[in-house]
């Protein structure tokens, strides 16, 4: 257990979210885009709408799903005015959780990892939520 889980309230969790939002958005895009340059690169050109088929229906891009979902539950969790306190800090934690140092979901990151040290327009965006993440996660105590 983190020291963020019992320090986080839901004002700090709300105005997290809300401004990760857009990070996560723009790396979701980023991924997006990379992929499908791969793919047309192997396969040639498809449209815009083949190529979200072929991601939300192909076994090559399951790994793609957790961030996927978890924008989605992010924008649910915003967007819900019956969502409760401890539905936003879950949320919160959900994010600090994929994009944190501790916890991370390693099918994501196999695939994942390697396309940060690839693509420049990916690590850009990754540091933005990164910046996010560190923004409500306290630093590790210092070790003497």
């Amino acid at each position: 257990m983190t020291m963020t889980i019992t320090r986080m309230t839901d004002p700090v969790a709300t105005t997290f979210l809300k401004d990760v939002r857009h990070p996560l958005l723009a790396l979701h895009r980023s991924i997006l885009d990379e992929l499908r340059t791969r793919h047309e690169a192997e396969f040639g050109a498809v449209s815009p709408g083949e190529f979200l088929q072929i991601v939300i229906n192909g076994s090559a891009y399951k790994w793609l799903g957790p961030l996927s979902t978890l924008i989605a539950a992010l924008d649910d969790v915003l967007d819900d005015d019956k969502a409760t306190p401890d539905g936003r800090i879950d949320m919160a934690h959900a994010v600090t959780a994929m994009f944190g140092a501790k916890d991370r979901n390693a099918a994501f990151d196999a695939q994942y990892l390697p396309l940060l040290q690839t693509s420049p327009e990916i690590a850009i965006a990754n540091g933005r939520v990164a910046q996010q993440v560190r923004g409500v996660t306290p630093a590790p105590a210092a070790k003497d």
